[in-house]
């Protein structure tokens, strides 16, 4: 195979994702097996791996390689001569893999992209999506990052995450949180509460979730470790300093815990009190609708303290309870007491209000200001 001389890397200034970077190892560099094209007009290097493709293909689609291979001085201008042979390739930052994923998508038939969600299997294709959908927004590749996106957002539900493939978790999460997609988003938090119910180990999860920048996948973790470390029990059982299998943990972690802990439970005791506002029907009577609001208050009551559906939620599982408190509303007993409008508008009521402390729920874990200081926050 040929080789060429190492040449010293450019540093490229702009923006790079973290899975893109790719420092340039000390090792010979050879031409890529797939993509070096004879009729290639342009030379890229990526981490060893020379590849010589086509201008054409890079940027009929990217308006930041239609730029670069202009001079100033109008589109006629001759090209800029990096690039044009082995000794003068570009050199880009990104890691042999990402950079052979976008050229995949670029030289691939149409039939081959449009078909390829009906292959994604498993996480290392999942990883390889990412892979095209990072570095298609990095150089702009506007329709190709579009059909990466819609591929990510139909396969991240059918997929079971595990604590190993966490991570790429994590970046479906950056990549759904970048072009502000609340159903990737929404997926994402089902995917992690999936991967909690099943046994990961939260501790572990807030550990590896640590300095992403996810605080609503954080606080799932933060609240199951809650719900698996905290004693079961009856009255005055539970202990906030008292946290089992919290190894991997550090101080600030189990600061959050105990924190967020006290939150939970002052939000829980509040909710007892006030019950969510049930709305009055146009067609109901004043009279009638005193009633309901009597037999409401009395069956929330019951509801957000019931002991017997939710025996296993501590006094801290605000969503427990809610979920509870909705299906205890749904109960033939407590639908002969509400009539069908007011019934419905409490079941409502509670959707809601469960909905509104799910998306919350982060705010629990969040330290005050006082923390700042002494965890460097």
């Amino acid at each position: 195979m040929a080789t060429v001389p190492r040449k010293r890397a450019r540093v490229d200034s702009s923006p790079r994702s973290e899975a893109l970077a790719n420092p340039v190892a000390a090792e010979e560099i050879t031409r890529d097996e797939k993509h070096y094209f004879d009729d290639g007009d342009f030379v890229i290097r990526a981490g060893s791996k020379l590849f010589r493709i086509h201008r054409f293909m890079l940027s009929r689609d990217s308006s930041m390689f239609k730029d670069m291979f202009v001079v100033a001085g109008g589109s006629d201008a001759e090209a800029a001569p990096d690039g044009l042979t082995d000794e003068t390739a570009l050199v880009v930052t990104d890691s042999v893999e990402a950079f052979r994923a976008l050229l995949w998508v670029l030289y691939a038939l149409a039939s081959d992209v449009s078909n390829y969600q009906s292959k994604v299997k498993n996480m290392n294709d999942l990883d390889w999506l990412l892979l095209v959908a990072e570095i298609t927004n990095k150089y702009q590749f506007t329709s190709l990052e579009n059909w990466s996106l819609q591929t990510i957002k139909a396969v991240v539900p059918k997929l079971k995450f595990t604590e190993a493939t966490c991570p790429l978790l994590v970046r479906v999460m950056t990549l759904a949180r970048r072009i502000a997609d609340h159903e990737l988003i929404g997926d994402v938090v089902d995917c992690m509460e999936e991967l909690l119910k099943g046994g990961a180990n939260p501790a572990r999860l807030i550990v590896a979730l640590e300095g992403e920048g996810h605080p609503r996948l954080s606080a799932l973790a933060y609240y199951a470790q809650l719900q698996c470390s905290l004693p079961l029990g009856g009255q005055g059982s539970e202990n906030p300093a008292i946290f089992a299998a919290c190894e991997e943990l550090n101080t600030l972690h189990l600061t959050r815990l105990s924190f967020g802990h006290w939150s939970l439970h002052r939000t829980v005791w509040q909710l007892a009190q006030h019950p969510p506002l049930l709305p009055q029907e146009v067609s109901c009577l004043t009279e009638n609708h005193a009633k309901c609001k009597e037999q409401w208050l009395a069956m929330w009551k019951d509801a957000i303290n019931s002991q017997e559906p939710v025996s296993y939620f501590h006094s801290i599982d605000l969503l427990g309870r809610l979920e509870s408190a909705l299906a205890h509303l749904s109960s033939s007993r407590v639908r002969k007491k509400l009539i069908g409008c007011c019934r419905a508008h409490g079941e409502e009521a509670v959707l809601g209000l469960l909905a509104k402390k799910s998306v919350a729920l982060q705010d629990h874990f969040q330290l005050p200001s006082i923390f700042s200081e002494q965890y460097g926050l």
